[in-house]
């Protein structure tokens, strides 16, 4: 009887030592994948970082000219109704310089944005090859107004068509 008392107790004293250990290697990972998520994390934040200041320090950093919104009559071929487009745009340039020139041109370049947009059909701007090819006309027009070089971008921050 003493030596199923013995046998018992060493059973007992095993089962903690496990679960401890058990609870330990358990911790270890937690710890351990918690620092590697941090490790990571922090890597990618300071790529990034220093992705932005490379680009500062080579002078393309990139100014945004805000446009204000257009609202005009879709051209209807069809006469199935009146389409209207919204469209707000903004202009990306290098320089501050091609910023005053873009302020300075303003209703020569909302005069060419409006007629080119009121030309369009819902049916070749409802797609995204068709609003591509929208920027490429606005690009193009703009550069016969401001000259070449000057507007490096156009963002097309709000597109309704109703």
């Amino acid at each position: 009887m003493v030596m199923e008392k013995e046998g018992v107790k060493d059973a007992e004293e095993g089962k903690s030592p496990k679960k401890s250990t058990l609870k330990l290697i358990i911790v270890s990972v937690v710890v351990l994948l918690l620092a590697g998520g941090g490790f990571f994390g922090y890597s990618k934040y300071k790529k990034e970082n220093d992705a932005n200041a490379a680009a500062q320090k080579n002078g393309k950093v990139s100014i945004i000219c805000p446009l204000n919104t257009f609202v005009v009559n879709l051209l209807d071929k069809k006469g199935l109704g009146k389409r209207y487009l919204k469209v707000t745009i903004q202009l990306e340039v290098e320089k501050e310089e091609n910023k005053l020139l873009i302020e300075n041109h303003t209703p020569q370049l909302r005069d060419t944005i409006l007629l080119l947009l009121s030309s369009q059909t819902l049916d070749e701007i409802n797609t995204m090859e068709g609003k591509l090819e929208l920027k490429q006309a606005l690009l193009s027009r703009m550069k016969q107004i401001l000259g070449d070089g000057i507007v490096n971008r156009i963002y097309f921050t709000e597109f309704v068509v109703q």
